[in-house]
């Protein structure tokens, strides 16, 4: 007869549920992070990509290129250079998850557009499954909590709280900064700005004029040299100059920033070293030059007798063959 023991047979059984089970999470480990931790990149028209989390509905992909399938099913979200979000993003278990300002009216509270405010996420997402009492309201910033742009990653979480009859039946908490994803933004939309100098050298107490041109900028702001708040683009007269100067411009959008600069030069060069027919008397700087003393001199006009050349102010004479003296004949 067999000797049956039903707590070594509930044992075995538990064993073997948990065996399953592990089996379950190495395949789906496997789908998701077979190239490591989940970093995509955005597709081309989205600048949002990558993975975020949730406990009670899984990995949910901000854009199709998460998962390699734009050409059947396009779709991503999007932030703009004036913060504004747009777009869809995709969870396996609830479906489309709408960033779109003709989805969000009609929110729990507050501002129900979502946006990219300073470094942080403002407003509303929604579940589009919404229904039979879930209304599918996700918050992206709380008293407590938030989603928050650090570089180019968001980071923190979101919250949905749905509930029926005091009980919740919400997804709850929607981490964007998981331990095996992430949620980027690319540069798409990044502000760029150029500035230049013209002349970028001048003699002292001279002007110079400024260049600049940026894209993508919301507001672009002048310091160090200059100040305050410039166009997008355009031309300014800067000076009069007596030391090298630099003129810095940073233009920003809700995105990011960037900044560039431009250096005026003081020409410390003289008349004397130039390499310049100062006064035309077809004599070039210090020594052949003889108005000049040194390469320090500042001045090639300034009338020598004895050099062979008649300059202008020489006397008496004026210049007699380089300041000959005049004869004056007794009678």
């Amino acid at each position: 007869m067999k000797n049956s023991n039903p707590i070594i047979k509930s044992g075995h059984n538990i064993v073997l549920v948990i065996a399953a089970l592990l089996f379950i999470a190495v395949l789906i480990y496997g789908a998701f992070f077979v190239d490591g931790v989940k970093q995509a990149s955005a597709g081309s028209s989205q600048n949002v990509s990558g993975y975020a989390w949730s406990d009670n509905i899984g990995w949910i992909s901000f854009n199709c290129t998460d998962t390699s399938s734009c050409g059947t099913s396009d779709y991503g979200v999007n932030i703009a250079t004036n913060g504004a979000m747009s777009g869809y993003a995709w969870s396996d278990n609830i479906g489309w998850i709408s960033f779109e300002e003709s989805d969000l009216s009609g929110c729990p509270s507050g501002s129900c557009t979502a946006k990219l405010s300073g470094n942080s996420l403002q407003g509303w997402a929604r579940a589009l499954s919404n229904g039979d009492g879930w209304d599918g309201w996700i918050s992206l910033k709380g008293s407590n909590y938030g989603v928050t742009k650090n570089g180019n990653n968001l980071e923190g979480y979101a919250w949905d709280a749905s509930d029926i009859s005091s009980e919740s039946i919400g997804i709850g908490w929607i981490q964007f900064n998981p331990a095996f994803g992430s949620v980027t933004v690319s540069s798409v939309n990044a502000p760029t700005v150029s500035i230049s100098a013209d002349p970028a050298t001048v003699f002292s107490g001279n002007n110079s004029t400024l260049t600049w041109t940026s894209t993508n900028a919301t507001s672009c702001t002048a310091s160090i040299g200059w100040s305050g708040s410039k166009a997008f683009s355009g031309t300014e007269v800067v000076g009069p100059h007596s030391t090298d100067t630099v003129y810095q411009l940073t233009c920003t959008n809700e995105l990011s920033s960037s900044n560039d600069s431009a250096t005026v030069f003081i020409d410390t060069s003289t008349q004397c070293s130039d390499g310049i027919d100062n006064d035309g008397d077809g004599q070039i700087d210090f020594p052949q030059d003889t108005s000049c003393n040194s390469l320090a001199g500042d001045d090639e006009s300034i009338p020598v007798c004895g050099n062979t050349v008649c300059e202008a102010g020489e006397n008496p004479g004026t210049c007699s063959a380089d300041c000959g003296g005049v004869l004056f004949e007794e009678f």
